[in-house]
């Protein structure tokens, strides 16, 4: 049981880290000028469906209003979703290995 949890929260640190590097990544290329090329607005287009993509399901910004979650409050959905991704793709794991044993 404890391995089970050290696996699942090793897995949500890993997705909030990238979670929270791909948004910088994504903020700083998003402010560049537009006109630097047509390979940075792709690569930044890239990086928002990224992003997109690892804060879903809990956390789609549109979804929540910022007086719910003031100032640094806004980390807690953050947390609660890695730990759903966490959990999420612990499972898939154990799925597919137990699966792919037979």
């Amino acid at each position: 049981m404890f391995k089970k949890l050290i696996a699942i929260l090793s897995i949500a640190a890993v997705h909030l880290a990238l979670s929270r590097i791909i948004v910088a990544a994504t903020m700083t290329i998003d402010m560049l000028d537009p006109d630097t090329g047509r390979a940075t607005v792709l690569f930044g287009k890239t990086m928002i469906m990224v992003t997109r993509i690892l804060y879903f399901p809990i956390l789609t910004l549109s979804l929540y209003s910022r007086q719910w979650f003031p100032g640094n409050l806004i980390y807690i959905p953050i947390f609660v979703n890695s730990l759903v991704w966490g959990l999420v793709l612990y499972s898939a794991f154990h799925l597919w290995r137990k699966f792919t044993a037979r």
